[in-house]
C-alpha cells in the first residue's frame, strides 16, 4: 500500500498548494475536509426541515408539493430544495476526500484505528440517508431508485414478501409506505450525526468548524449554484411503466446500474468485501510504530504548551524528576503517541 499511500499524497499536495496561494493555509479548503463534511451536513438538516414544513406526504400529494416548491416558490423552498441536494453531493464528496488524504498520510493506523473504523458505518448511514431522499420526491428517479433498492433488500432473506411487487403496478402503494420513508429518512441521519460524534470523540480537540469565511464562501458558492442550475424533479411516477430513461446522481448511486450487468448478488458481495477490507485496514499490513516522542528535560520549562496542542492527549505534566527550578515537566504516554510531530512544533 506503501506506493499508492505515496501517488495519493503527491496528488494531495499537488492540489494544496495552488489552494495555499490562492486562500492562504487557513482558508485552505483541502485541510478542512472534516469540518466541511459537518458543516454541509448542518446544511442539509436546516434546509431539510425547512422543507418538510412544506412537503406533503400522500401518494399523489407528494410529486405535487415537491413540485410547488420547486416551481412557485421556487425563490425559498426551491433554492432549499436545491441546497438540500448540493450540499448532501458536497458531504459525499468531503467524505470520499477526507478518507483518501487520511490513507494517503498514513493516518489510520495505530492510535488513529478508533477513527478510521467508526468511519466505515458512517459511509453506510450517509448512503442510506441519501437514498431513502430520492424515494420522497417520487418522480420517475425515485420509481427507479425504489425499485432497484427494493430487488436488492428482496435478495436478502429477510423479508417474507417481496418488496420490489409494490413498484410494478398501481394500486399497490398507500400514503403509509410515504410515512416510512419520511421516518426513516429523519431517523437514519440522527444515527449518521451520532456516529460522527464517536467518530472524532477520541481526538481531544477535534475541528467540526470551518474557519467563518470558508464557511461563507462555501455557503455563498452553494446557493450561486442552486440559482443557476435548480434541482428538478423527473417527471410524475408511472407504475404501469418501467422507468428506462433517468438522470442518475453518480455521488450517491453508481451501484444502481451495475445491478443490471452483475447482479444483485455480486453488488452485495462487493458492498461486504469494501466494508470488511475498510474495516480491517488499520492492521493490514502491522504497523510499524515510529518512534514516540521523548522528553528532553535540559529544555523542558513545563510551559504545557506540548499538551495543549497534542491531539490524542499522549502527554501530561507530572511533577518534576531532575531538580531543575520548574514544578512540572512534560511526560508521554507512548501508547498513544502516534509520532505525527505536532507537539515539536509547539515547544518553543
Amino acid at each position: 500500500m506503501a506506493p499508492l499511500r505515496r501517488v495519493l499524497r503527491y496528488g494531495f499536495e499537488l492540489i494544496e498548494r495552488p489552494f495555499d496561494r490562492l486562500f492562504g493555509p487557513a482558508l485552505n479548503p483541502i485541510a478542512q475536509l472534516g469540518a466541511l463534511g459537518f458543516f454541509f451536513f448542518w446544511i442539509v438538516a436546516v434546509s431539510g426541515i425547512y422543507l418538510f414544513i412544506f412537503f406533503d406526504t400522500g401518494i399523489e400529494r407528494a410529486y405535487q408539493s415537491v413540485e410547488w416548491m420547486s416551481n412557485a416558490h421556487w425563490y425559498h423552498a426551491g433554492v432549499m430544495r436545491s441546497l438540500h441536494r448540493y450540499a448532501s453531493d458536497l458531504m459525499v464528496v468531503m467524505v470520499a476526500c477526507h478518507l483518501l488524504r487520511e490513507f494517503a498520510y498514513d493516518r489510520y493506523r495505530g492510535a488513529r484505528w478508533f477513527s478510521w473504523f467508526t468511519g466505515v458505518p458512517i459511509i453506510w448511514m450517509l448512503y442510506a440517508s441519501g437514498i431513502t431522499g430520492y424515494w420522497l420526491v417520487w418522480d420517475k428517479l425515485a420509481q427507479y431508485v425504489a425499485l432497484v433498492s427494493s430487488e436488492l433488500l428482496d435478495w436478502l432473506p429477510i423479508f417474507g414478501e417481496p418488496i420490489a411487487r409494490n413498484f410494478i403496478s398501481t394500486g399497490t402503494l398507500t400514503s403509509r409506505f410515504f410515512t416510512l420513508m419520511v421516518f426513516m429518512h429523519v431517523a437514519v441521519p440522527l444515527f449518521l450525526l451520532f456516529g460522527m460524534w464517536v467518530h472524532i470523540i477520541r481526538i481531544s480537540r477535534p475541528k467540526i468548524n470551518p474557519p467563518r469565511m470558508l464557511a461563507a464562501l462555501s455557503l455563498i458558492a452553494l446557493t450561486a449554484v442552486a440559482l443557476w442550475k435548480p434541482a428538478l424533479s423527473q417527471g410524475r411516477v408511472d407504475l404501469a411503466k418501467v422507468p428506462t430513461d433517468v438522470g442518475l446522481d453518480w455521488l450517491y448511486l453508481p451501484l444502481y446500474p451495475l445491478t443490471d450487468i452483475w447482479g444483485n448478488g455480486a453488488v452485495w458481495a462487493f458492498l461486504g468485501v469494501f466494508s470488511l477490507m475498510m474495516g480491517v485496514m488499520p492492521w493490514l499490513p502491522p504497523l510499524r510504530r515510529a518512534k514516540a516522542a521523548e522528553i528532553d528535560l535540559d529544555h523542558c520549562n513545563g510551559c504545557e504548551r506540548c499538551v495543549q496542542d497534542c491531539p490524542y492527549e499522549a502527554i501530561r505534566m507530572v511533577p518534576r524528576t531532575d531538580g531543575m527550578p520548574f514544578p512540572t515537566q512534560a511526560h508521554v504516554n507512548p501508547a498513544l503517541c502516534v509520532s505525527c510531530g505536532i507537539c515539536v512544533g509547539a515547544c518553543p
